[in-house]
């Protein structure tokens, strides 16, 4: 018998060589959105000081990483999300059996306030669910991260300051064109506005008199127009028992808002319609949809009519099935 001596350097060094999908990182398991949770409570809280606003390196060394992650090559995402002191879990979802890839501070100890960000590689629909105010609209985390799961979609995006951490508007990712929430958004969005993000936010019917007074969800393209995913979302969410409008600027009687709003006048809800969310003008501006959903404390702040408005949000985004082109990772 012929014996070959491989050199043990040479022989753990193929072995420990990455392959174009292989799987790394941290390796975590349990409830995602208990895990979404857990990152909430770790973000920084109004008026603490504690937001650092990225540079502009850091804003491409970040989008860079998030790319990499997208395209599932997750051991040099690694790489380059340690240049940002973040880095890859691997989370297996113990409700859906999904394993997800997220970008967190490393050793999950935030410092900067800059956000969490999970991708399915695996997903069946190409949509963002978006959470841009974890602390100032309560429990809308909770929304989109359900949303997320229920719906088998793309990514995940969560800010890491409430919007006024350092004072008012410092951190609000949704009107900050320089954040690290953008950038993955602009990465994640795709180059010809592929994917559609939904954008989870909340408002107190007590503060909005010219409100109808059955008002449970309020929703915008970011547009005068009503788009179909606007009414798709409407139909699940009012099927689901809750009473949803829409921002636009028809004329009460077109059919285009009685489809939404009955008689009621679309820019009644102009105070949320959503027009100068960031998110939503870059998506428009190449050509792309957004969907900005405005959730009541009713909802928000009820577990059980959280769940039903995630599955609603879900059942809309599921409504056209989506081809992915993604390679899932290895596992």
């Amino acid at each position: 018998m012929r014996i070959i001596l491989v050199p043990v350097l040479y022989a753990v060094s193929i072995l420990l060589m990455p392959g174009p999908h292989s799987c790394g990182g941290v390796i975590e398991n349990g409830d995602f959105v208990s895990h979404v949770q857990s990152l909430r409570d770790l973000t920084f809280d109004k008026n603490t000081g504690l937001y650092v606003a990225p540079t502009d390196t850091e804003r491409k060394d970040f989008a860079l990483a998030a790319a990499t992650l997208l395209s599932g090559e997750i051991a040099t995402a690694e790489i380059q999300a340690a240049v940002v002191n973040y880095e890859v879990v691997q989370y297996t979802d113990n409700v859906s059996n999904d394993v997800y890839h997220g970008l967190r501070e490393v050793n999950n100890t935030p410092t900067r306030g800059w956000g969490s960000y999970f991708v399915n590689l695996s997903a069946t629909h190409e949509a963002l669910l978006e959470a841009p105010h974890p602390r100032f609209d309560t429990n809308s985390w909770d929304v989109a991260a359900r949303a997320f799961r229920d719906s088998d979609s793309r990514g995940f995006m969560m800010a890491g300051a409430h919007r006024n951490a350092n004072g008012v508007g410092t951190a609000d990712v949704a009107h900050l064109s320089e954040s690290i929430f953008q950038e993955v958004h602009k990465v994640w969005i795709g180059g010809s506005a592929e994917r559609t993000a939904y954008s989870i936010h909340g408002f107190d019917l007590d503060k909005h008199a010219s409100f109808p007074t059955d008002t449970d969800a309020v929703l915008s393209s970011g547009t005068g127009m009503v788009s179909t995913f606007v009414n798709t979302l409407d139909d699940q969410l009012n099927a689901a028992g809750f009473l949803s409008y829409a921002y636009n600027t028809f004329d009460a009687n077109d059919a285009a808002n009685v489809a939404v709003n009955e008689l009621v006048v679309g820019t009644t809800f102009s105070s949320l319609g959503g027009t100068t969310n960031k998110q939503g003008v870059y998506s428009r501006g190449l050509g792309g949809q957004f969907v900005h959903v405005e959730l009541e404390q009713s909802i928000r702040f009820d577990e059980s009519n959280r769940i039903i408005a995630a599955g609603a949000i879900a059942s809309a985004i599921t409504a056209v099935p989506e081809p992915s082109s993604i390679v899932p990772c290895a596992q």
